[in-house]
């Protein structure tokens, strides 16, 4: 005879009836600023000795800034960083010597910054940089200095500020934008030839890597990595007018290097140059900026672009002689006979539909 266990003849999940089975849908932890912070509130007053004491002031600084925060974000009611600021303050005037104060310094200048406060959060920042020179925060508070200083037009102040996070020895996040803005702060100070240097160094990391395959080389770069070199194509080229054009160009490219970072974008420069004397009304410093590039880099792949672009220049801007002139000089410099063909072949290639 063949017995089954007691309740082997149970129904089993797979021969049974099928049953819906409703769960309601949990609504969640409800998170109360209000509440934590009043929570807060109450174990301050009763833990007037607690070592918990300084964490628990910050975290309900902290819970204001975000409120604070909230508010600047919606848009709808005034935010009140100055609640934020105080409990901060309180933080340090009880526990002046507690760890992670500099953080708290940190939160200040920025309540006080979005608060509209920019003299006081400079003065924070300037106490955060001399009390704790090593904090975590070291290259953000500097670069916040600077672009203070900057908008008081302190430029010498905001020049120094941005090159002290520049001599941090590793990269951050701040130290392209720290770059540009050092440029900027010597080229306001008339400070030219210095101010070149900071703006190459902002081309040689967005243009010293490999370049984007089809026509646009650019293609890679993000439209705010544009925009940034764009602008600073713009101001190096004010600069450059400023001095010796062309003639100065070549001291920031040194290398003989074909390969060197800077040799295969210096051709960007002199174009972005001509462009700005077309725009001054200036055709014949056009014309020439190219000319000056070709002859500098006979060999180099842009060239006869370049020399073609002279040629564009003196034909639409009434200039027939000189366009002759710059025609002979192609069909020389890239004809069949030219050293330009036996040491660029590819180069020579594309130039042949213009001689």
């Amino acid at each position: 005879e063949n017995k089954r266990p007691p309740g082997d003849d149970a129904l089993t999940i797979a021969g049974g009836v099928p049953r819906r089975v409703e769960i309601a849908p949990h609504a969640g932890v409800r998170s109360d600023e209000a509440q934590a912070m009043a929570a807060y509130r109450a174990v301050l007053e009763v833990a007037k000795d607690a070592p918990q004491r300084p964490e628990v002031m910050r975290r309900l600084a902290d819970l204001e800034m975000d409120l604070a925060d909230r508010k600047a974000a919606d848009g709808g009611a005034t935010p009140d960083y100055k609640a934020a600021v105080a409990q901060y303050e309180q933080v340090l005037r009880e526990h002046p010597n507690a760890p992670g104060n500099d953080r708290v310094l940190y939160q200040i200048a920025r309540a006080q910054e979005q608060g509209g406060d920019l003299d006081a959060a400079l003065r924070t920042l300037s106490r955060i940089a001399k009390d704790y020179p090593d904090t975590m925060h070291r290259d953000e508070v500097h670069f916040r200095r600077g672009e203070l200083l900057f908008a008081t037009r302190d430029y010498a102040g905001a020049g120094e500020a941005y090159a002290t996070v520049l001599r941090s020895t590793e990269v951050s996040p701040f130290t392209e934008r720290a770059l540009y803005m050092r440029g900027w702060s010597l080229f306001k100070q008339g400070r030219l030839e210095e101010g070149l240097e900071p703006f190459f160094k902002v081309l040689d990391l967005k243009l010293g890597s490999r370049p984007s395959p089809g026509p646009d080389p650019l293609a890679h770069l993000t439209r705010a990595d544009r925009e940034l070199l764009e602008d600073t194509h713009r101001v190096m080229s004010l600069a450059l007018a400023s001095l010796q054009g062309p003639a100065s160009i070549g001291k920031y490219v040194t290398s003989q290097d074909p390969a060197d970072v800077r040799r295969g974008y210096e051709h960007r420069v002199y174009v972005e140059l001509a462009e700005l004397y077309l725009k001054q009304d200036r055709p014949k410093d056009a014309a020439d900026t190219l000319a000056f590039y070709a002859r500098l880099r006979p060999l180099a792949t842009p060239a006869p672009e370049l020399l073609a672009r002279v040629i564009e220049i003196h034909e639409t801007k009434g200039f027939p002689t000189l366009a002759l002139d710059a025609k002979r000089d192609f069909v020389v410099r890239y004809g069949r006979t030219s050293e330009f063909r036996q040491a660029n072949a590819e180069g020579w290639a594309a130039a042949q539909p213009r001689v």
